[in-house]
Parts: structure tokens; sequence; C-alpha cells
């Protein structure tokens, strides 16, 4: 007896992979949907025909075959939370209440729909344009010394050290450098932080734990690198946070990470730079005429101020 899907799990179907559809935009399922009204019920000898061209019949549907390439095209797009694949009778179960919500959107006329067409069109200039810049990247393959260059820049650039420090955050430079006068006297930093900074590291006693000067705004980087092992700053430091006194409490060298852990990575890098120059050369090539000026992006609004 063939297998006949359940309506609680053909539901289920049709909302999760029917919304996978519309968020991909990519599924050759989806084509069915561009068919005219009277190809909702095609003869068997037409169905016959496009198991033979397109593989296996996998289900049939009101006499509408659903193939074994059908059912890859849409696997590849459609993916676990975890981002494997999802089994073959769940994709199966998804195709065929897809093709019974496209049978119904047929005999309604919604392919004739004006709005319905325009987002139909839209869908088919996405799929041959991404299936362009894929077989760009196919033509122009990264190779490994293109890999190892890039990761020898990256390393290159990347910070060597890593600072663990603590600091003291107060409003207005006249309390901080009280503080360094109090610091010079022999008090304990941590104490001090513990009691005057406004800063949410303050009740760990200043404590930041590990950071490279990247993840710090510049002049508080700066500060921290040109101090010695467990020295703090003399004159305090002016960020957009306030005024800060900084004391270094150690310092380590940053391994740069292996090869084989970033190449998938850099790949990607180098293939988003070759569709940028590919997609800047079509436009030198192409005549563009703008005939209407872009309207500007609505303006964000107002958010919580920084450190708030």
């Amino acid at each position: 007896m063939p297998h006949k899907p359940t309506l609680p799990l053909l539901l289920m179907a049709a909302a999760l992979g029917l919304a996978a559809c519309e968020g991909a935009g990519t599924q050759s399922p989806q084509g069915q949907a561009t068919a005219a009204p009277s190809a909702a019920a095609p003869a068997a000898e037409g169905a016959a025909k496009t198991a033979t061209e397109d593989g296996e019949v996998l289900a049939v549907v009101n006499g509408r075959p659903i193939t074994r390439a059908m059912l890859e095209a849409y696997g590849a797009e459609r993916r676990s939370p975890t981002g494997g694949p999802l089994p073959e009778g769940r994709l199966l179960d998804e195709l065929i209440a897809q093709e019974l919500l496209v049978q119904q959107a047929e005999k309604a006329g919604l392919a004739q729909r004006p709005d319905v067409r325009r987002r139909l069109e839209l869908q088919r200039r996405n799929v041959l344009a991404m299936t362009m810049l894929r077989e760009e990247i196919e033509r122009q393959p990264v190779t490994d010394e293109e890999l190892r260059k890039l990761y020898d820049e990256m390393v290159a650039k990347q910070p060597r050290k890593e600072y663990k420090a603590r600091h003291i955050l107060v409003k207005d430079e006249k309390t901080a450098r009280e503080l360094i006068a109090r610091l010079d006297k022999g008090a304990d930093f941590a104490e001090l932080a513990r009691e005057h900074s406004i800063g949410p590291s303050g009740k760990q006693g200043g404590e930041l734990g590990w950071f490279s000067p990247s993840q710090m705004v510049k002049p508080f980087a700066d500060a921290v690198a040109a101090l010695e092992k467990g020295a703090y700053t003399k004159a305090p430091v002016q960020t957009r946070f306030g005024w800060h006194v900084v004391q270094l409490e150690d310092v380590r060298e940053l391994p740069a990470p292996e090869f084989e852990q970033v190449k998938d990575r850099l790949r990607e890098v180098l293939q988003r730079r070759r569709v940028q120059q590919y997609l800047e050369r079509l436009v030198q090539e192409a005549k563009i005429e703008r005939r209407q000026a872009a309207r500007p992006a609505p303006q964000p609004q107002a958010g919580a101020a920084d450190g708030k």
C-alpha cells in the first residue's frame, strides 16, 4: 500500500517547507507554480515522460510526479537546525504538501495574479543570478597558493599579544588624578576600583581579564601596551566612557591559528572578493541608466547611549 502522509504531518511540512522556500527562493519545485491552470491535471503519459527525464518517481500527487531529482534539488536548500541534511521521508512529505498547495493555487488562478507573478519573476531572477555566481566561482577555483598567501597576510596583521589588566573608571579627570595619588602612596588598586569605579568591572576590583588591543578603544589599548607588567598609568586615560586609571597585570603571546583551522574561512573570503570583482567588471561593461534616484533609507530610532 502506498505511503499516505497524515494531515498533521502534511500541515507541518507545508508550514516548515514552504517557509524555507519563501526565504531561499531557489528551490526548483517552486517553478511548478508558474504552470498555467490548464496544466493542473496532466495526462498519465506526460507524467511518465517527466519521470523518464527527471529520474525515479518517488510519489504521484493527483497525476503529477515528484521525482528523485526534484527531491535532491529541494534537499540541497533544506537543512536541519544543526546544518545537516533532513531525512528523505520528511523532504518527500514536504514536497507532497507543497504540490497539493500548488495545485490548489493553480485552480484558484493565483499564478495569474500580478503580485504572485512579480514574486515568481523575482525568484526566477534570483535562481539565475545565484547560479551564475556559483559557476563563476567554480570557473576560477581558489588555489592553495592563494590561501597560503592570504593566511600569511592575516597572521602578519594579527595582534601577537594579549593583555590582562584592571582599570578604574571615573567621570572626571580630577578624581582620576586623586586615585593615582593614592596608588602612589601604596593604596590597593583592586580596593580603589571596588570603591570608586563606575564601570561594570568595579565590583570585581576592575578586573578585565585577557583581551587583545583590537577589543578595546584605541586610547585605552595604547595605554595598556605602553605599561610594564605590574605598573599603572601615571596620568589618566580619557575615552568616550570617561577617565581611566589602568594597571597591567600580565602579558602573553597570542599564537596564530593553524592554517587548516582557518582554511575554509579564508576560501570564503577569497570567493567573496572574486564575486565582488566580477560584479564590478559587469557594472563597468554595462550601460546602466538610473531613471529615478534611490529613496533614502529610513533612519533608525535612537538607541541607548554607549556604555548604558
